[in-house]
């Protein structure tokens, strides 16, 4: 199995300021890294190699420029139809919530928020804001509510990103998003996060063109 790209929370943690930030959110007792496929490793790796059926805990997480579609998948057969364009998420711990979410997101799949300008917004009743800020370290999200910072370091300095989708994914009225940084996909369960540094809960892993 190929990843896109090494991930870019490991490659900081190569360099002296990332590993400090790295050993900060695993002290802090962030929770590891979930598992993410594309939909031609999830057939190729995952369905092809358990006929008999898979763990449980996978789900399918479709994203749309108006909806998040989420699903648990169990017993898929080789031959079953998959979205070309969804994502299979197996996350210890992570209790997703079935079903048709809006995306809470911005009209245009192709939303690039402004380094260092603080979006504010609303899902359902709970009040949110998240910002960008990219420095010689690299560029992270910091993702605000009931009263805490959430920071993630996603990227290299001054790599592009672009927000596809808030939701909220996990059922606990609070932001979930899934962000491209640098080319690379990563979501951001709010039912993982603490306060101060985080790890994403996962990154999309994509098979090798």
């Amino acid at each position: 199995m190929t990843a896109s790209n090494t991930t870019a929370f490991r490659n900081f943690s190569l360099a002296a300021s990332g590993a400090v930030l790295a050993a900060s959110a695993w002290a802090a007792g962030a929770a590891p890294e979930g598992l993410m496929l594309d939909a031609r490793l999830w057939r190729e790796e995952i369905v092809a190699a358990n006929e008999e059926g898979i763990e449980e805990g996978w789900y399918e997480i479709a994203v749309t420029a108006d909806a998040v579609r989420v699903r648990a998948v169990a017993k898929p057969r080789a031959n079953e139809p998959v979205r070309q364009d969804a994502m299979f998420l197996h996350r210890p711990g992570a209790a997703l919530v079935e079903g048709v979410r809006i995306n809470h997101g911005f009209p245009t799949e192709e939303f690039r928020p402004v380094v260092g300008h603080r979006y504010q917004r609303t899902l359902g009743r709970t009040e949110y804001s998240f910002k960008v800020w990219s420095n010689a370290v690299g560029t992270a999200y910091v993702i605000s509510y009931d009263g805490s910072d959430h920071e993630y370091l996603l990227g290299l300095p001054a790599a592009a990103t672009k927000v596809l989708a808030v939701a909220d994914l996990d059922g606990d009225r609070k932001p979930d998003f899934v962000v491209d940084v640098g080319g690379e996909i990563f979501l951001l369960l709010s039912s993982d996060a603490k306060a101060g540094l985080n790890l994403p809960s996962a990154q999309l892993w994509a098979a090798a063109e």
